[in-house]
């Protein structure tokens, strides 16, 4: 991976996060970093159809904006980094753009924030994040609006034991243990009373046999609410890093919900990395 695209509304969150995939891209070595905002949700002041005068400013306006941005992550990057930055703004829906620069520019990771004043679940039930945590075609890392990128000693892989063989990424996982030399910590967390799960059993011996060569630590909880769970599991363990596959996941679909507790609102300040499922 040489490329990530990091989006921006240009909100403070959306800055933070800017700072944070800067830092992170510092970090694992990263070659190219693409600063992207889509103006396509831009309100319109009339109803009339926007003309293509209006769309011109709308791009330069954008450009200048990311300028700024470029100078804040450039005071993070240093000037002998080695990372270049390019800077992209177009009017195409938010998920067809980061797509189309994802394939063109062979990018590996796309980085978003949280934003808003509902923080966490104001972002994670929006559409367009919906969307876009669906179709992204690489990695999406959602950073949290209070998130602060620090040295990364511990990875959470929140996983479910279904379909373990075709759903857990070993070698994406292996990457980024091996880029931020971090510790994996594999944590799944079963709804109450369904432990006991018969058809778990041979399930976690295929996730021993996939995730042992990395040496991590197996970790088996359960509760009510599994989102929250996993969120309280990562701040006790210090973690730096969540990482789940979004397909294959209650957890994922626990976020999305609008009854998301506060207590994980509250808590969530661990970035989550959506990985895709294997090949």
């Amino acid at each position: 991976m040489n490329t990530i695209i990091i989006t921006t509304d240009f909100s403070e969150a959306a800055m933070n996060a800017a700072r944070y995939g800067a830092a992170l891209a510092k970090s694992i070595g990263i070659l190219r970093i693409v600063l992207y905002h889509s103006y396509d949700n831009a309100p319109a002041a009339t109803d009339i159809p926007v003309a293509e005068l209006d769309t011109t400013l709308a791009h330069e306006g954008s450009l200048l904006a990311l300028e700024i941005v470029e100078r804040e992550i450039g005071s993070i990057l240093g000037g002998d980094s080695g990372i270049t930055i390019e800077l992209v703004a177009n009017g195409l829906p938010l998920e067809l753009g980061v797509e189309q620069l994802a394939e063109q520019g062979r990018a590996g990771l796309v980085v978003v924030a949280t934003t808003g004043k509902s923080g966490l679940e104001k972002f994670l039930v929006g559409s367009n994040t919906t969307s876009l945590a669906s179709s992204c075609p690489v990695p999406l890392l959602i950073v949290p609006k209070e998130a602060e990128f620090e040295p990364i000693d511990k990875i959470v892989f929140a996983c479910d034991l279904k379909q373990v063989t075709r759903s857990t990424p070993v070698s994406e996982i292996g990457w980024w243990l091996e880029k931020l030399g971090a510790k994996l910590l594999v944590l799944n967390v079963a709804l109450e009373g369904n432990r006991f799960d018969p058809d778990m059993i041979p399930e976690q011996y295929k996730m021993h046999e996939l995730l042992d060569g990395f040496g991590p630590s197996y970790h088996y909880e359960e509760g009510d609410d599994i989102a929250e769970e996993i969120a309280d599991f990562a701040e006790d363990e210090e973690a730096g890093l969540v990482i789940t596959v979004p397909k294959t996941y209650g957890f994922f679909e626990g976020l999305f919900r609008r009854s998301v507790s506060k207590r994980l609102l509250a808590k969530t300040e661990v970035p989550l990395l959506l990985l895709k499922e294997r090949e």
